[in-house]
């Protein structure tokens, strides 16, 4: 079983109510592509931040170290990638609303609509 947090953003000026739901545990896809993984969520702060952190890495250390440690960089963007999109969310106005737990993305879509239709109709 897989679990998922849903996070709400409230109707605000000029923007309808919203949910988002992020699943939990490691994403092979930000440990891979990072600075890719990043921009496709639209984590602009967290993808440059990336990108100063790798690019300082890469200056900074002896060049038999640099890519060990570039390599540790995308094997803990892998796991805290999914911490890094909730912050973004907390940032931008969303709320923790609950959590979900299914076998796929679409059980989970169903679980929150049987228990909150409320979350669900807003689910993007």
């Amino acid at each position: 079983m897989r679990v998922w947090t849903v996070h709400h953003r409230p109707a605000m000026t000029g923007k309808p109510a919203r949910s988002v739901m992020v699943r939990e545990g490691f994403s092979w896809a930000a440990a891979l592509f990072p600075l890719f993984w990043f921009l496709a969520k639209k984590l602009w702060l967290v993808a440059g931040l990336y990108f100063a952190l790798a690019t300082l890495l890469g200056f900074v250390l002896p060049g038999a170290i640099s890519p060990w440690a570039l390599m540790a960089l995308q094997i803990l963007t892998g796991f805290e990638a999914r911490n890094l999109q909730r912050w973004t969310l907390e940032r931008q106005g969303y709320r923790l609303m609950g959590v979900v737990q299914a076998r796929d993305e679409a059980g989970a879509v169903l679980n929150l609509a049987d228990r909150r239709p409320d979350l669900a109709y807003g689910l993007a």
